[in-house]
């Protein structure tokens, strides 16, 4: 997944992430951590429009809007975000 945005400097900003994990144990533990995503950006990120998270076996999808490029690069910052991303090196398949 880029973490390259700097084509879109301005105005909202869509995200579809689509993440096939090693195995379903691999799918229900990045879903608990998203789960610590999606909490972070519910109390403490207003410019991040909607997240929403769907799994199917060991696939996730996640849908963010956020406000502007701003928004984005508060989101990263988040420890819940962080942690996540660590995750996805070694549950996901690459």
């Amino acid at each position: 997944m880029s973490q390259d945005l700097s084509q879109f400097p301005f105005g909202k900003i869509i995200l579809n992430a689509h993440i096939e994990a090693a195995s379903i144990d691999a799918a229900n533990e990045l879903a608990q951590l998203i789960i610590a995503v999606k909490k972070n950006v519910e109390e403490s990120e207003p410019d991040c429009l909607t997240y929403r998270v769907t799994q199917f076996e060991n696939k996730l999808m996640v849908f963010e809007e956020y406000k502007d490029q701003k928004a984005i690069e508060f989101h990263r910052e988040s420890d819940a975000y962080k942690a996540f991303r660590a995750a996805v090196g070694t549950l996901a398949v690459k």
